[in-house]
């Protein structure tokens, strides 16, 4: 099922980083941010366009958060160019940009309540204060936290005080707002909830939200592109559905989601059909629509929830496989089998539970036939 962010993805039109005649609203060009000898950003290029609702997503330590600062002008590239509604903003002060950014601590004033907290950045520009008061209710009726308004932070609740750091952000109409682990501090069922009404606020606003998170289920749900980055460089820019069933290279295959990962050599190559020889004892066919020459090391990479059961098990049978169950993983919705099979390796499936039951639907150290088809993979070369 798509997620809401990816709703407007399903319409028949070109997107528009799929437009080669569309501006960027925001456009990264070759840029580099050292500490010291430490690339965090490493000759990075990107572009972001308006509306969207873009995610940086990566581990600690991968540059998302430099390049974050960079964009919010706290920090200031080494080398390359930030450009802004085709403004050249790399040496501009972050107060003399269009932008705003929410922190992952909310950073709000303690000795403040809710409705001065949201008024500050306007009181900054010197709004006048009928202004000033329009856009406060405004921003309180839209996060609906206007019954609040005379409350101190400490007398809100978590998920309060992230209603009123956005609403803090958005009151001064930036062009672009930044977004540092938004929801970090939320407990797992308001963080579920606040995704939806995120992605439901930014496509009512219009406004160009960025994104840092290292939470892949956040970033799947929320975002129109998602960038994988490691090592201060994107590894794969894309939608959240094209990253996870086309991962471009083994890092992003095992980033995103839970992944088994076959080694071997194209030993047939037939047009968009190819035979990986591996250690599992038997060839794997695999539909690749890229070419691979003959001796070519590839992965096989193939998700969990694309292996089935066996209906029949046949010894020249395509991608089948025996093994037996040696972890069992119930989560209620979903359960997770790891089978050890014939070479030793551990292969994961996921299988849905449709119907209720007091048992699983296999057991520890059951013999199990297992299958995939040659479209529910992808033939890494990375």
């Amino acid at each position: 099922m798509a997620t809401l962010a990816e709703r407007r993805l399903t319409a028949p039109r070109l997107e528009p980083w799929q437009d080669p005649k569309a501006a960027p609203y925001v456009r990264i060009e070759r840029v580099t941010k050292k500490f010291g000898d430490v690339y965090a950003v490493d000759d990075l290029s990107l572009d972001i366009f308006q509306g969207e609702f873009f995610s940086l997503l990566g581990s600690s330590g991968c540059g998302k958060s430099t390049l974050l600062r960079l964009l919010a002008g706290l920090e200031y590239p080494s080398a390359g160019r930030i450009f802004i509604d085709g403004v050249d903003v790399t040496n501009v002060p972050p107060y003399s940009r269009p932008v705003n950014m929410m922190f992952q601590s909310y950073a709000l004033f303690p000795h403040m309540s809710v409705e001065q907290n949201v008024e500050f950045g306007l009181k900054q520009d010197r709004l006048p204060r009928g202004e000033r008061a329009e856009r406060v209710g405004e921003m309180l009726d839209l996060l609906k936290i206007a019954e609040l308004r005379k409350r101190r932070p400490e007398q809100l609740s978590g998920g309060q005080r992230q209603r009123v750091a956005l609403a803090r952000s958005l009151a001064k109409h930036p062009k672009l707002l930044l977004l540092d682990e938004p929801l970090g501090a939320l407990d797992k069922r308001l963080r579920e909830n606040t995704q939806f009404e995120l992605v439901n606020l930014q496509e009512r606003l219009g406004i160009t939200f960025v994104t840092v998170t290292h939470d892949q289920e956040e970033a799947m749900t929320m975002s129109t592109r998602i960038a994988i980055m490691d090592a201060g460089q994107i590894m794969q820019l894309d939608t959240p559905t094209a990253i996870y069933e086309f991962p471009s290279c083994r890092f992003v295959a095992e980033f995103i989601g839970s992944v088994n990962l076959f080694e071997g050599k194209i030993v047939s190559s037939d047009g968009d059909r190819v035979v990986v020889d591996t250690r599992l004892g038997r060839p794997i066919h695999m539909r690749s629509f890229l070419p691979h020459p003959i001796g070519t090391p590839v992965t096989v990479a193939v998700r969990p929830e694309k292996m089935r059961l066996c209906q029949e098990y046949r010894e020249d049978g395509v991608n089948q496989l025996k093994g037996m169950v040696e972890d069992i993983a119930y989560l209620g919705d979903v359960s997770i089998y790891r089978i050890r099979v014939g070479d030793g390796q551990l292969v994961e499936m996921t299988l849905t539970n449709i119907q209720p039951r007091t048992e699983q639907a296999l057991t520890w150290e059951q013999e199990v036939a297992i299958e995939w088809s040659p479209t529910s993979g992808v033939v890494l070369t990375e």
